[in-house]
């Protein structure tokens, strides 16, 4: 029974694991068709941009260019029979050129001056165009592009117009009708429903064919362009197509009842326009959901438990399978889209030549430069075709690339077949089959006329500047100087006053230790000299006792004198009474040592220099501070052999106290200071060491700095190492280096020069 249970359990929970992990799975699958769907639209929307943008764009740089001709605008300034014909002949060419409906131009009054011949829109000379947006727009000086519907065709067209300036002022307006053939075929290809809206969220241009000039939102009938020619309406809004959008999911329904995957893409060089993309998707849930009622969902829950080694299996295979399609079709469309843009979408003119020198591929943008079509550029020879100084010579990028270099950059000046001279920036580069021959090289021009003039007035304003930058330096050097002067006069004087006032404590100090060492020295002498003479009393009494119990011998001995003898402890007082005497004599002595060493550290009854020994001024320096460092710490002594050098010993005296005053205060508890002399043949070197907490190496930089101190405040003035810097290297030209290792201790290593006398001077 108990198994029974468990293997239920065991089914109960085998079955839960498997219907979750299918609504797990089922949702992911849902989740990346609704992704695969969404990649593909936009895609479809890049694709459809790519194609349709290009288009607008050159029928923009048409009319563009046929505003700049010169039969056009030489009309405008100079009105004759033989100026208008040359505008004629050219308003022909365009035309003809173009497949345009209409094409002409307009004064300033808005009336038709010149058209071309056999229109499809009859345009008669002195028709008025005042009123509408597109000469409105191109007589303020704005380019306009505008979509219309023809007025007995009702096919969809394009209305391109644009000023005819001279001088920055506008001498009339050219009229460029084009009809919509082109896009209409690049719609038609498209798999699902295409809506091209303009501003106003009116369809200018769709797939299908009973949306065309319809709105996609709601739509007043004042913004709607040409309404004379559109046959549109003015007093009602066009008719809406009834759709309605969820935007969280990305989907539309239409009327029929039919729901669409929706999205929408700005169309690139027309702002305001959009590309709206409508796909039939048939949901991933729904058709799950209809497979599920009736017998299949019976049938599929029967054999879960039959199948779960093979759904996991499955489930893993198509998770990766899908993860590598859609990563393959993400790299795919990624190389395709990159390979169609990278010509047409580039911002310089780009022209691909093969190994004979003709041009095989352009952009629009070298087309443009030229002022020629594509058409009748591709087959040329490079050298016909935009012309160059180096053409046909060895530095011909052709030649250069044949020759073995990789990449070509130069500046140079290009003509175009119109006499147009373009100053520009040359790249050329080999290009490569898959085999690795050179099949060719491409060249990218850049226009660089206006970095020229831009590079001209940056040089004239960075005369200016530097001029102005030089003047400014002056300045700025004079009150550096003066600042620097003020900063030195003040730092000197706060230095020089902190040493007088540690001097003048020092020598106080050396005063009262000269006078107390004086004072002391005094009775000291008597004291030395009656210890003496009681010793030598003492040993003439205790002869002078042996002696008479050597001569006088009592026989028998008297009892009551030698019990007097014993008791009295004459034998003890007379061995005692000599060491008595011997240790006040040592005790007399140390404290003459102390007297002495109180006046050789003060000095006072020496000269400023002589020579000294460095050994003694450590000595000294050594018994005043001795209190200072017994307590803390054990000084070790290797004293070399050093020959006397002239010097000022109170203040070596007052520079060594610092140091070892300062070691013994970077031990904590117990620890040990290391003294090092010996002399070379220029120099007498002294090293103290300590083995206290150191110094930190963002600190080691700054302890010679006046007033610099890391105790703790109220416990340092921060001048000793100062004073101590200033002794050895400014009064006696000396060196002092610091080594510190924190946690381990420091080393001072002070150098003083070895002068065997006294000069002249000094």
């Amino acid at each position: 029974m108990k198994f029974r249970l468990t293997f239920l359990a065991l089914g109960i929970l085998t079955l839960t694991s498997i219907i979750a992990g299918g609504v797990v799975y089922f949702h992911a699958l849902n989740t990346m068709d609704h992704n695969h769907a969404k990649e593909m639209a936009r895609d479809e929307l890049s694709h459809l941009d790519q194609s349709i943008s290009p288009a607008l764009k050159a029928n923009q740089k048409a009319v563009a260019v046929l505003a700049e001709m010169w039969s056009i605008r030489n009309f405008f300034t100079r009105q004759s029979p033989q100026t208008l014909a040359e505008a004629q002949s050219t308003l022909d060419d365009f035309r003809e050129a173009y497949h345009a409906r209409r094409c002409c131009l307009i004064n300033r009054d808005g009336l038709v001056v010149a058209a071309s011949v056999g229109e499809k829109t009859p345009v008669r000379i002195g028709d008025d165009y005042s009123g509408r947006p597109f000469f409105q727009q191109a007589l303020a000086g704005h380019p306009f592009t505008a979509m219309v519907q023809g007025i007995t065709s009702k096919d969809p067209a394009i209305n391109l117009s644009h000023p005819i300036l001279s001088e920055n002022t506008v001498l009339g307006v050219v009229l460029l009708t084009i009809p919509l053939s082109d896009l209409e075929e690049i719609l038609t290809r498209c798999d699902g429903i295409i809506a091209l809206t303009d501003q106003h969220n009116i369809i200018i241009a769709s797939n299908k064919q009973e949306w065309l000039f319809k709105a996609m939102a709601p739509a007043t009938p004042k913004p709607l362009a040409d309404e004379t020619e559109t046959g549109l309406s003015t007093t009602k809004p066009p008719a809406q197509i009834q759709i309605t959008f969820d935007e969280s999911d990305n989907t539309a329904r239409f009327s029929d009842g039919n729901e669409y995957f929706f999205s929408r893409a700005p169309l690139s060089y027309s702002p305001g326009w959009q590309i709206n993309y409508f796909r039939k998707h048939d949901r991933l849930n729904t058709r799950a959901y209809q497979a599920l009622h009736g017998k299949a969902g019976i049938l599929l829950a029967g054999t879960l438990l039959c199948i779960l080694g093979v759904i996991a299996y499955l489930f893993r295979q198509a998770e990766i399978f899908l993860r590598q399609r859609e990563q393959a079709e993400k790299n795919h469309k990624a190389a395709n889209l990159f390979l169609s843009q990278i010509l047409d979408a580039a911002a310089d003119g780009m022209r691909v030549i093969d190994n004979n020198c003709n041009i095989v591929q352009v952009n629009e943008t070298f087309a443009a430069m030229t002022g020629m079509e594509q058409k009748d550029i591709l087959g040329k020879k490079c050298r016909d075709i935009f012309r160059g100084a180096h053409c046909n010579t060895e530095n011909c990028s052709m030649r250069q690339i044949q020759a073995g270099k990789n990449r070509i950059e130069v500046e140079t000046h290009q003509e175009s077949q119109a006499g147009k001279t373009l100053p520009c920036w040359l790249i050329a580069v080999p290009l490569y089959d898959t085999n690795g021959e050179r099949i060719g090289i491409l060249e990218s021009f850049r226009d660089i006329s206006q970095r020229i003039k831009t590079e001209l007035a940056l040089k004239k304003s960075l005369h200016n500047a530097q001029l102005m930058t030089e003047e400014l330096t002056v300045s700025n050097k004079l009150l550096y100087r003066q600042q620097h002067e003020l900063a030195l006069a003040h730092a000197n004087l706060k230095q020089n006053q902190a040493q007088i006032l540690q001097q003048e404590k020092m020598a106080s100090v050396g005063q009262l230790a000269a006078g107390v060492a004086h004072e002391i020295n005094n009775p000291m002498g008597f004291i030395s000299s009656n210890l003496s003479s009681l010793a030598k009393y003492l040993e003439r009494l205790t002869g002078f006792i042996r002696a008479l119990e050597e001569k006088l011998p009592q026989e028998p001995p008297d009892e009551e004198l030698a019990a007097l003898r014993k008791e009295l402890k004459i034998d003890y007082i007379m061995e005692d009474a000599v060491q008595l005497v011997e240790e006040s004599l040592d005790g007399a002595d140390r404290v003459k040592k102390i007297v002495q060493g109180l006046k050789n550290f003060s000095r006072i009854d020496q000269a400023e220099r002589l020579p000294a020994d460095i050994n003694e001024c450590l000595d000294t320096t050594l018994n005043i501070v001795w209190n200072e460092l017994k307590y803390k710490c054990e000084v070790n002594k290797d004293y070399g052999k050093l020959p006397l050098t002239v010097c000022n010993p109170q203040q070596l005296n007052q520079m060594f106290m610092n140091l070892l005053v300062n070691a013994a205060q970077s031990i904590e508890t117990k620890g040990e200071i290391r003294i090092k002399t010996w002399a070379d043949q220029d120099w007498i070197h002294t090293r103290i060491s300590d083995t206290g907490c150191g110094i930190p190496q963002d600190k080691i930089n700054r302890i010679f700095e006046p007033f610099y101190t890391s105790k703790e405040v109220g416990k340092g003035t921060g001048l000793g190492l100062s004073i101590a810097y200033d002794i050895v290297l400014k009064n006696h030209k000396g060196d002092i280096q610091v080594e510190s290792v924190e946690g381990k201790g420091t080393t001072f290593t002070v150098k003083i020069p070895l002068i065997a006398a006294l000069s002249p001077e000094q």
